[in-house]
């Protein structure tokens, strides 16, 4: 069998095993050895619940300790039990009992904290065997929690005394605390951070894939106790992480209180030396430690204000992807009109009779982004803890006389922000259950008609009215993938995942200030970026290259005919015009490519506005070939196009014959571009855009040639009058002397994505798909 159980001591275990079986100690496990006939021994310190992987197997993790006891501090291993196997281990080892793996390998670990690098991995498919010694003679079901009949003695580490590197134990009192959230991956994370009576405090980043398995804290002030905590330094600050046999017991920090840990562990120690340090810390905790989140029942609120709310879910609705309405009271009366959601009846959940009933006491709470996960698993009926709840007051346009209140548990987990079930025997639960139950509720609430927003069409607001009336103050308009659904800033900032975004925000702050200074040159191919060189730069590089003068004897090209242009005052220097031929004809001037050799940037502007084009040139042996590509490889008019450096691969000037053969040449850039084998630069609006949406600031990178602003970048710097209309367009969506409140909506596409900086990579958001609208 591939799982065998005994009952009794090790000694009836070990004379259970098979005689071939040689024992395996932790400084033998290595990867790449057969292990087909060893075993390994350990003591359970952990055993997480039962999952799946993507493709479906089973999974089971298990972290053992090599030492039979428990307060020992030799190293412990995972082990994954796979398929199967996993399924009949599930609910039948428990922490505390010895367990042999025969059969196994040894597979290279997947947590990067794992100090030993490697874990066991077992299964049927494998031929692998576990055996289970059990320490009690009793099944404990899963949801009963005992002490350990032994309590091995447990050493606890001061908050000042801590060492990077280390793994120790420690108790103290909870500071701060998120409630825990689903992170990037299938984990799920609760930051907390702890002081103890050395005034020292500690963070710690919590993870686990079971929720319920991370501690069950409900305000600051708790006491913790956590056991094999790893200790380490980021940024020049210790940290505590979750480490392999992590486990936690969390108190009510309340002096007077009961001492009754939570926790999800079947087994743990707690002994009377155990009692008195948590009825210690719970004393300096009542004159050393304040609680900074403020807790305040439904008729108490005096808007604006972000609070914590103990109540009663009594219904429950989704609004639309992003958010999920709560209807909640804890028996006393808002003391202003509160708004009130409309959804569809069939989508409310909850008691029809009661949420009638309770019309006057309950209030409507919208939840948005990585919450709405969690509002949706929660039950009608349950005593919930609202974290960093913000109450805000709200006027309906045009009637700034009129106003109700909104609730909103925004996104992200900031401040602490989040929902937290609490138990039925939670003391704060209890006082609640008791005056729900005191108050009068009257039969004939239905049929009243109360003087609040839901009945008062002037003053009354859905979230799809408030959406719409946004959409209304965008100045913005989207241009595709209109199915994607807002998300806030908070979530996005919290995803590492590169992904397109819709989102909804006001613009706080943007750069370049000088909006001329935004104009630059990209490569579409490589992504360079550069600065567009000025009419002094400009000189520079033409002079530079032109250094060597054409000689005075040149010879006409095959498609040209080439004058020399002597020029006055200025000693030797000549100047030589080689004017591209059409079918050996030379075209009207407005129509015609010349290529100029030896012409500084003065010379270049005056021919640019008589010409088509202008082509610098040098001579070489041979042939004629671009001056330098530092420099405008053609001048139209005003107009300028350059070239990549990186990515160009020049040709010589015959390589346009073609073109001047053709019936009706154009001397397009694009064209003339890819005849002499150059990738033309484009140019671009390169601005950094500082967004804020009420959940949180994102710098975003805006890089467009013309679809934004609606106005081409390559003009800019030309107009006067196009640079006049992107300020006003600037100041229309960041106005200067002005509160946010009062900046216009932007509805932006914005995409994430990776760029590598250095050895790192940085992640980096860009907007798309998004223009100015036509009226602004």
């Amino acid at each position: 069998m591939p799982l065998e159980v005994i009952k009794g001591s090790l000694r009836v275990l070990k004379n259970y095993l098979p005689r071939n079986l040689q024992k395996v100690d932790f400084e033998h496990l290595q990867l790449g050895c057969d292990y087909t006939n060893k075993y390994f021994q350990g003591t359970v310190v952990t055993s997480y619940p039962l999952s799946r992987l993507g493709n479906g197997t089973s999974f089971l993790k298990i972290v053992l300790q090599e030492s039979e006891s428990l307060c020992s501090k030799s190293d412990t291993i995972n082990t994954s039990v796979l398929g199967k196997l996993a399924e009949d281990c599930a609910g039948v080892i428990h922490q505390g009992d010895i367990m042999v793996v025969a059969g196994f390998s040894v597979a290279k670990s997947t947590n990067e904290d794992d100090e030993r690098c490697c874990r066991l991995e077992v299964s049927d498919e494998a031929g692998s065997t576990i055996y289970v010694c059990t320490r009690s003679p009793r099944t404990m079901t899963a949801s009963e929690t005992v002490a350990m009949p032994v309590a091995p003695k447990y050493t606890y580490t001061l908050l000042n005394h801590l060492k990077d590197g280390t793994v120790v134990n420690l108790y103290g009192a909870v500071k701060f605390f998120k409630p825990p959230y689903m992170c990037k991956g299938t984990d799920y994370c609760s930051v907390i951070t702890i002081v103890d009576q050395s005034n020292t405090k500690l963070i710690c980043s919590l993870f686990n894939a079971n929720r319920d398995a991370l501690p069950k804290i409900y305000k600051n002030g708790d006491i913790v106790r956590f056991h094999r905590i790893k200790i380490k330094e980021f940024g020049g600050q210790l940290q505590g992480i979750t480490n392999s046999g992590f486990a936690s017991l969390t108190f009510d920090g309340t002096v007077g209180a009961p001492v009754v840990p939570r926790t999800s562990s079947k087994l743990f120690t707690f002994t009377d030396e155990d009692k008195k340090t948590v009825e210690d810390l719970r004393v300096w905790v009542a004159t050393n430690l304040s609680n900074s989140a403020l807790a305040a029942k439904l008729c108490g609120i005096q808007p604006p204000v972000f609070f914590d709310l103990t109540c009663q879910l009594v219904g429950k609705a989704k609004v639309d992807g992003s958010s999920y309405l709560l209807k909640v009271w804890d028996g006393t009366k808002c003391p202003f009109p509160s708004w009130k959601v409309l959804v569809k009846e069939d989508d409310l959940e909850g008691d029809s009779v009661l949420i009638c009933q309770l019309k006057q006491l309950s209030v409507d709470v919208v939840v948005y982004d990585n919450h709405v996960r969690l509002a949706k698993s929660l039950k009608v009926g349950n005593f919930i803890r609202l974290y960093s709840l913000h109450a805000k007051t709200q006027s309906p346009e045009g009637k700034p006389d009129v106003a109700y209140i909104q609730f909103h548990l925004h996104g992200g987990t900031i401040y602490g922000r989040g929902i937290t079930v609490l138990p039925e025997n939670h003391t704060d639960v209890e006082d609640l259950k008791a005056f729900l139950n005191s108050v009068d509720l009257t039969e004939d609430e239905c049929s009243e008609r109360p003087s609040s927003p839901e009945h008062d069409s002037s003053a009354y607001f859905t979230l799809g009215s408030c959406l719409e009336r946004c959409q209304q103050l965008s100045v913005t308009v989207l241009t595709d993938h209109q199915h994607l659904d807002i998300t806030a800033l908070s979530t996005i900032l919290n995803s590492r995942i590169p992904q397109p975004y819709r989102i909804r925000a006001k613009l706080r702050q943007f750069e370049p200030e000088k909006l001329h200074q935004s104009v630059k040159l990209h490569c579409p191919q490589c992504n360079l970026l550069q600065e567009v060189p000025d009419r002094t730069e400009l000189d520079l590089v033409i002079r530079e290259a032109s250094a060597t003068c054409p000689s005075p004897d040149f010879q006409s090209a095959s498609f040209c005919e080439s004058v020399v242009w002597d020029t006055e005052n200025q000693g030797d220097r000549h100047v030589v015009i080689h004017f591209v031929q059409h079918n050996e004809l030379l075209q009207v001037p407005e129509h015609s490519l010349v290529l100029i050799e030896g012409g500084m940037l003065q010379e270049i502007l005056k021919l640019s506005k008589k010409f088509k084009g202008i082509i610098p040139v040098r001579s070489t042996e041979d042939n004629l070939v671009l001056l330098d590509l530092s420099a405008p490889f053609l001048w139209q008019g005003n107009m300028q196009y350059y070239g990549c450096k990186h990515c160009s691969n020049s040709k010589v000037m015959s390589s346009l014959s073609p073109l001047a053969a053709q019936e009706d040449p154009s001397w397009e850039p694009a064209v003339i571009a890819q005849a002499l084998g150059i990738v033309p630069l484009q140019y671009v609006f390169v601005m950094t855009f500082t967004l804020d949406d009420g959940t949180g600031t994102l710098d975003v990178y805006l890089m467009d040639c013309k679809d934004f602003f609606q106005i081409p970048a390559s003009e800019v710097l030309l107009s006067n009058i196009l640079q006049e209309n992107m300020e006003r367009i600037m100041n229309k969506l960041c106005p200067t002397g002005k509160n946010l409140d009062n900046f216009p909506w932007l509805e932006c596409f914005i995409k994430s994505y990776y760029v590598q900086d250095g050895r790192e990579q940085q992640l980096c958001y860009r907007i798309f798909n998004t223009m100015i609208a036509e009226d602004v």
